[in-house]
């Protein structure tokens, strides 16, 4: 996504969360004894990644990183890490408080991870690097969702907005001395959540969360990859469309 679309992507959330606020209002006069106020909710989550980086520039020359001229450098294994998606593990945790029935504020907390190892040859000498990333988004909005403490299932939709955290670690190892070293790097980044799901009444404290879908954009920002012994890797990113599926259990 280019730069110059992100505040109209700002002004359509914001607008958006203005408009369902003063729908909002006449039922704020609702007994909080009709409806849970507040909702705890921890649970699995599975993304699929997209990659991150666009382009990478050291030793002098830039290259990108899906490129044929990138697969000499990189290998046809571990170029797969930068060009295709892959599964993460992790957990989705949230807070809400409720103004009334329908309508709360959310905060959540999300974080994904994944070990990948890719094995390569050059000139004949197997070179492995494995990759260790950690993302986590702390992000916070509205939902909407039946929080009546009587209904049998409850859909919900959210729009949540604040920062990730992404990190990496790449551990090369190789019959070469020169060419055993560790990369690593770290960047936050403006992050969206849009999504919803639906949760089924357990029992007066309970509910079983049996499904949400996010789409969860990372608007990443450049960085810099360090460690690398023989120059530090500058590099251009790209915005990870990424997307979330999970369940799990909410409490009131």
């Amino acid at each position: 996504m280019k730069t110059e679309t992100r505040p109209f992507i700002l002004q359509t959330i914001l607008l958006s969360i203005f408009f369902v606020s003063l729908s909002a209002l006449p039922a704020l006069a609702q007994s909080s004894g009709d409806y849970n106020k507040v909702e705890f909710y921890g649970g699995y989550s599975y993304n699929r990644v997209q990659p991150n980086t666009k382009s990478a520039t050291a030793f002098g020359s830039t290259f990108e990183n899906c490129s044929s001229a990138a697969t000499d450098i990189l290998g046809k294994n571990f170029q797969t890490f930068f060009c295709q998606r892959h599964g993460y593990n992790g957990f989705d945790t949230s807070i809400a408080y409720n103004f009334n029935r329908y309508f709360g504020v959310k905060a959540n907390v999300t974080g994904h991870f994944k070990t990948i190892p890719f094995t390569d040859t050059f000139d004949g000498t197997a070179e492995t690097n494995t990759v260790t990333e950690h993302i986590y988004n702390f992000l916070g909005g509205v939902q909407m969702k039946d929080n009546s403490k009587t209904a049998r299932f409850k859909p919900f939709a959210h729009a949540l907005v604040g920062v990730a955290r992404n990190s990496r670690k790449e551990v090369e190892t190789s019959p070469i001395p020169l060419d055993n070293f560790t990369n690593r790097s770290k960047v936050t980044s403006f992050a969206m959540k849009l999504g919803g799901g639906l949760d089924v009444r357990l029992n007066r404290r309970f509910d079983l969360r049996l499904i949400e879908f996010d789409y969860n954009p990372i608007f990443t920002r450049d960085y810099i990859v360090s460690g690398n012994p023989f120059d530090v890797i500058h590099t251009k990113a790209k915005t990870a469309h990424n997307f979330t599926i999970g369940f799990g259990i909410a409490f009131h």
